[in-house]
């Protein structure tokens, strides 16, 4: 082959493009040193595997395993004037900041019927961070209170995961919920 041509990312796309099938493989060098050759059937691929490697590492963001990766617990559990309350607390043990999540909690008696939900937000918890909040039911005593569960959370910005991610539910599976002595705590 002949000398090598330092070329830019959109021409290599223009170069890919307007590769004829009869023409012969094409070498060139991108913007970063890494030689790229054109073969006639359209591909491309790099010359030397160690690039291939480095390459597909740069354009794969690394894929973070979120199961079971926020903690959430009661800490305490409060009789107040007209209702009960729960402080909770979110460790956020991923390696990114948790810019916003919103689960629901509803409050089941003992049939098991729901006797109100409420919204909180934990915001801006960086890795290794706990935030703690409070969830108040009105209208009810604690000892009423048989089950607290954890569900929604889909109005979340954790990671690449938003309120616009298709697949719902993510930001919930993100969530590990740790097992209290006061009553039962699940999603």
């Amino acid at each position: 082959m002949g000398r090598p041509v330092l070329i830019s990312a959109g021409l290599l796309a223009l170069a890919l493009a307007f590769t004829a099938p009869a023409r012969a493989d094409f070498e060139l060098v991108d913007k970063k040193g890494r030689r790229i050759v054109l073969k006639d059937n359209g591909t491309w691929r790099y010359v030397d595997a160690a690039d291939n490697t480095a390459s597909a590492a740069e354009e794969k963001k690394p894929e973070v395993k979120l199961d079971e990766m926020l903690e959430l617990q009661i800490t305490r559990r409060v009789e107040s004037p007209g209702g009960c309350s729960f402080e909770l607390s979110l460790a956020n043990k991923l390696p990114f900041e948790v810019r916003n999540l919103v689960p629901d909690f509803s409050a089941y008696r003992a049939n098991g019927l729901v006797h109100s939900t409420q919204l909180t937000s934990f915001a801006w918890i960086k890795p290794s961070e706990v935030r703690n909040k409070t969830v108040q039911f009105n209208g009810i005593a604690c000892w009423d209170i048989a089950r607290l569960q954890v569900h929604g959370a889909d109005r979340c910005e954790v990671g690449d995961l938003n309120k616009f991610t298709e697949a719902k539910g993510k930001c919930l599976a993100a969530i590990k919920v740790l097992p209290s002595d006061l009553l039962t705590f699940n999603k």
